[in-house]
């Protein structure tokens, strides 16, 4: 029995550690509880208040792996293994995979979570502290200190055996674990006279590592005092001048001589013996609550070299020596999901932060807009209407297409500025608007013991309709107008539902007892039952009976439900989501509890949960960073989606690893095996899914990605030198090598090394763009040592010239890049000096005396009449005016060839291409233009352009080999063409009839294309999804791509009177789909990719 709860217990760990994981920096969710460094400063360690341990490679900063569970944790010696406390209180090791090692045979536990406040880990002890309750890995509980005066910030000494408690400006030192009083300690702390209020209470105590000393601090002062003698050896007041800066927390060095000293607004290092500031650095960013017994943590490696520094979801890496900041370890998805609500009329999902809010596509499955909201985040207080243009904050209406705002005029006032409107609700109709809030009313009342109220608007007109006191819950039905409405002050006995146009009453549900207390009020999908929590547990009511069925709060195994309850969308279960994160299912005709289908979603309470109206899908989310996507027929996680609401970035990823996301999220995706870390690229092409989510929930099944992880080398090293370095240079941190250069030529040298295994490949990117892709092997120069160097002559541009470096190992494993900046005085030459766009992105310049090399295809005409086109020729020559037209006012000679209907065959089209690359100089700028078919490949999935002379439908594949272009070919000359800056935009239509077979799903569309973006440095668009719709788009004479990016370039698309490549990715994304939305009743969704610089095709006037 024994050996089977071990393997229950370490079953997560193992199952989790094993397999090949896609890691998303997303960082910590929760309140830091306790950090450590391993011996050899390699790896760092965070435990969070939502249980939560989490591994930090030191050099990058980045994540690497995270175990659920764990309440306390702490590194061995041995730099391989780590002590946790599970929140069961088992004391176990395990090593950095997560696989347990061993395990305290002790079963007995302690307090209920609940419970705890503050805890501390002490490992040489093998002591668990909290709330004065002692764990030992040998024996398990040893019991609880209580004493008179008493307070939680408590800390143990190892050399003492003793715990500090606190009260007041008192702290007494008990022994472990009898609790024996051995002394008491009096400090002299200062008091405050400009915080918000005089706090004089110990916030913090802390021993030395010798256990000579004690500290102890407020949060405007700290004193250290020598424990045997009572006297005070150093103490700190902060500087008044400060004003709402304060104190947050002190710690000792492991030498005991030195004290670390956070506050507000600055760190410290100061010397005990000499009483002297070692350094001082203004550093901001990090902020505690100062009425929260957790202050942060701060920890010392084990040589006294580096510091963790910690405060809610921030931590950084210093140097001891100097204070400098060496890595921060932090999260790009670290903004916390309040509730989420699915609107399947749209098809869209409405994600609410912080004064934030988002828009999530379910169709094309991108994020696509974020909204700045003007109340801060509070259940339900956002409403999106059906078609999902509209968004309700609060008494505003918001246009999401030009985000215009329409203000409701509401005479009312909130009654205490701390207070916000509890509830809002939109009719199923879009017709009628409610908010419940703490409002003062004068048509109502002027003073109130309850001033609870519920107030009705019309959204067309914007006027208030009626409003009724004494309401403090209400719910709209979701297939009428009426509203359902409870008064919980003083208990309730009955539901009213009001007709929401008039405000009468139309029924009243009376209940067969009052209740007590009570939540949200919830109606089933078809509104055949309606939910409300009470005092004890859930009601449900039968609204056409008003039959009522009570259920406990208490599940069967004795745990707390009813955080948060909806039902199922078929009406016939209750879901209902506790405290410890996981859902259960009431089946409301059987009246009792189906265990068979909880599932466990989170260590922490559901704050959402949603259903599809197919009743197979759900959505969750608790009060972490993302929302998780489940099956509800297997009870399967099938996706988690990240949002970054800061960027509007996002990341959808499956627990096998398949994933999909936004180009800059991409940077922030890698793969971990123990605590290597790998870039995305080696495995990019297997685990890449575009359109991943609506996929999901078309019911595609995607099985695990045949993956050797155990075979992976590590990643190789690369390193940029610039004229065989002829002076040194020195960087700190973060910062890019700089070179000066007067004669426009540079040497660059590339060196790499790869442990155990060769160089495969070195790539060199100058300013975005690949400067060649070497063939496999061709600069391998020792095989033996796995070195390689490679040497370039590189013709610079005026001005600021990047470079970016890579190598490839054997296994296609990319190294991490190395850069360097070189800039070229070129006499008077314009300087080549990049702009900076709103979202801190690269915009170069042009040179105006370049060249423009343009090469426009456009194909009607198809040998084969049942392909030939409506628009693509004129969508081709449309384009081609135009853009020769407007790029005269950013560069001064356009070369032009423009290849159509039956010379548009592969010779035509290559042979276009070829002279661009005889003639194409790095300063110049190439764009590619295609309208015609496009397809997929059967045999190899590849993206394919359909010449003119593709004729026969019998053998398809076959045909594409001889006279398609495939994208590999595309990618071969974007990467020979010299020009830097490249733009190649497809509007390649998908057929009907013949061609469908051939067609696969618009992902691989998308996935050909990014693979060749990522590699070259290159920007591609293309109008993914697209098909030929002849009646629709007769009144624009142009499929729907291809006019919205010429309007685009009639300057729809300028910012800053300029119009740029991303700044037409950005509007062809937002514009097209609703284009097609309005002519075909269906979105279209383009796909754009690009890691290459921005730079501007039009000047405004």
């Amino acid at each position: 029995m024994k050996k089977f709860l071990i393997f229950l217990l370490s079953f997560p760990l193992i199952l989790f550690a094993q397999k090949p994981q896609l890691v998303i920096k997303s960082g910590l969710q929760s309140e830091v509880m306790m950090a450590s460094i391993s011996p050899d400063n390699k790896v760092a360690l965070t435990v969070e208040s939502n249980e939560v341990l989490i591994l930090w490679e030191l050099s990058t900063g980045k994540q690497l792996q995270s175990f659920p569970n764990i309440m306390a944790a702490d590194f061995r010696l041995d730099n391989k293994t780590i002590d946790v406390v599970t929140n069961q209180y088992k004391f176990q090791t395990i090593d950095y995979a997560g696989k347990v090692i061993s395990q305290s045979p002790i079963n007995n536990t302690g307090n209920n979570k609940s419970n705890r406040l503050n805890w501390s880990y002490h490992r040489k002890s093998n002591l668990l502290l909290s709330n004065a309750s002692i764990y030992t890995r040998e024996n398990g509980f040893r019991g609880t200190i209580r004493i008179n005066k008493f307070g939680i910030e408590q800390d143990y000494s190892d050399e003492r055996n003793v715990i500090s408690i606190p009260n007041r400006n008192d702290v007494t030192l008990c022994k472990v674990p009898s609790g024996e009083i051995i002394k008491e300690l009096n400090f002299n702390l200062a008091k405050s006279d400009y915080a918000s209020a005089p706090i004089l209470d110990i916030k913090f105590t802390k021993f030395s590592s010798d256990g000579r000393y004690l500290m102890a601090g407020n949060n405007n002062s700290l004193e250290v005092l020598d424990i045997n003698t009572g006297q005070s050896v150093y103490s700190y007041i902060h500087p008044n001048e400060y004003k709402t800066k304060f104190l947050n927390l002190a710690g000792f060095s492991p030498d005991s001589k030195k004290i670390f000293v956070h506050t507000t607004n600055e760190i410290i290092l100061i010397n005990l013996e000499t009483k002297k500031d070692i350094w001082r650095i203004k550093q901001g960013g990090f902020y505690i609550n100062e009425y929260s017994s957790r202050r942060g943590v701060i920890h010392f490696s084990d040589d006294g070299k580096k510091i963790l520094l910690g405060t809610q979801k921030n931590l950084s890496l210093l140097n001891a020596e100097n204070g400098q900041t060496i890595s921060k370890l932090f999260g790009v998805t670290n903004e916390e999901v309040f509730f989420h609500h699915l609107s399947e009329s749209s098809n869209q999902l409405l994600i609410e932060f912080d004064k934030k809010a988002a828009i999530w596509d379910l169709s094309s499955g991108a994020m696509r807009k974020v909204i700045r909201t003007t109340q801060p985040a509070f259940e339900y207080h956002l409403q999106l209407n059906q078609k999902g243009n509209k968004l309700y904050d609060f008494w505003t209406e918001i246009d999401l297409a030009n985000n215009a705002h329409k203000d409701f005029p509401y005479e009312g006032s909130i009654g205490n500025v701390n207070r916000t409107p509890s509830f809002t609700g939109l009719s199923f109709d879009d017709k009628y608007f409610f908010h419940i809030g703490y409002y003062i009313d004068p048509k109502i009342e002027l003073y109130s013991i309850n001033q609870d109220k519920l107030v009705v608007a019309d959204v067309t007109t914007k006027k208030i309709l009626w409003r009724k006191k004494a309401i403090d819950k209400a719910a709209f039905a979701h297939t009428s107008k009426q509203i359902a409405t409870i008064n919980t002050y003083g208990g309730f006995t009955s539901i009213d539902l009001l007709d929401g146009a008039t405000g009468n009453l139309v029924k009243k549900i009376n209940l067969p007892k009052k209740y007590v207390g009570g939540g949200r009020l919830t109606f089933s999908m078809n509104d055949k039952y309606l939910t409300c929590q009470s005092g004890n547990g859930q009601i449900i009511v039968e609204v056409s009976t008003g039959k009522t069925i009570e259920i406990p709060e208490l599940l069967p195994n004795g745990k707390k439900t009813f955080y948060s309850a909806t039902f199922t969308a078929d009406e016939n279960y209750l879901i209902a989501s506790n405290y410890d994160g996981e859902l259960h299912f009431y089946n409301i005709q059987q009246q009792q509890w189906d265990l068979s289908k909880t599932i466990k979603a989170y260590t922490d309470p559901v704050a959402g949960v949603t259903l599809s109206k197919n009743n197979r899908y759900l959505f969750t989310n608790a009060r972490e960073n993302n929302i998780k996507l489940w099956d509800l027929q297997t009870r399967e996680l099938l996706a988690t989606l990240y949002p970054v609401p800061s960027t509007g970035e996002w990341a959808v990823i499956t627990p096998n690893g398949q994933f999909d996301a936004s180009v800059n999220a991409q940077k922030d995706l890698y793969f971990v095996k123990g605590i290597n870390s790998f870039p995305l690229e080696i495995l990019y092409e297997k685990y890449y899914t575009p359109k991943l989510l609506p996929r999901l929930l078309s019911g595609e099944h995607f099985p695990a990605v045949d993956a050797d992880f155990d075979d992976l080398h590590k990643a190789p090293i690369c390193k940029i030198s610039y004229e065989q370095k002829t002076r040194n240079l020195t960087v700190e941190d973060d910062a890019k090598p700089s070179y000066e250069n007067t004669t426009g030529l540079a040497e660059i040298t590339v060196n790499a090394t790869a442990e155990n295994d060769k160089i495969d490949e070195i790539r060199l990117f100058h300013n975005g763009k690949i400067v060649n892709l070497a063939t496999r092997g061709l600069f391998v120069t020792d095989n033996t040592t796995g070195t390689d160097t490679k040497k370039y002559t590189i013709n610079l541009l005026a001005g600021q010239n990047v470079f970016r470096a890579i190598a490839l190992n054997s296994q296609r494993t990319e190294s991490q890049p190395d850069e360097i900046i070189v800039n070229y005085k070129a006499g008077n030459q314009p300087n080549n000096k990049p702009n900076i766009s709103k979202d801190g992105g690269i915009i170069d310049a042009v040179d105006k005396n370049a060249t423009l090399h343009l090469v426009v295809v456009g194909i009607n005409k198809y040998q084969n009449e049942k392909l030939s086109l409506n628009y693509a020729l004129a969508d081709a020559t449309a384009f081609k005016d135009e853009i020769e037209k407007d790029a005269k006012t950013v560069i001064s000679n356009v070369k032009t060839y423009f290849v159509t209907d039956a010379k548009a065959d592969k010779n035509g089209i290559i042979n276009a291409l070829k002279e661009v690359q005889k003639t194409a100089k790095a300063q110049d700028v190439f764009v590619f233009y295609y309208a015609g078919h496009g397809v997929i490949s059967d045999k190899n999935k590849e993206f394919y352009l359909v010449p003119t002379d593709l004729a026969d439908l019998k053998n398809v594949d076959e045909i594409l080999l001889q006279k398609g272009i495939p994208s590999k070919q595309l990618q071969g000359y974007a990467v020979n063409i010299q020009a830097q800056k490249q733009v190649f935009i497809l509007d390649a239509c998908q057929s009907a009839g013949a061609f469908e077979q051939l067609i696969a799903a618009d992902a691989n569309q998308q996935k050909s294309l990014a693979v060749v973006a990522r590699s070259t440095g290159t920007h591609w668009m293309a109008a993914s999804g697209s098909k030929q719709f002849a009646n629709e788009f007769a009144t624009l004479g142009h499929g729907a791509f291809t006019y919205v990016l010429l309007q685009a370039l009639k300057g729809q698309a300028a910012n800053n009177k300029m119009i740029t490549v991303n700044g037409l990715k950005n509007f062809i994304q937002v514009q097209v789909p609703e284009l097609m939305k309005k002519y075909s009743g269906t979105p279209q969704y383009p796909a754009s990719y690009g890691l290459g610089n921005d730079f501007p095709v039009e000047m405004m006037k």
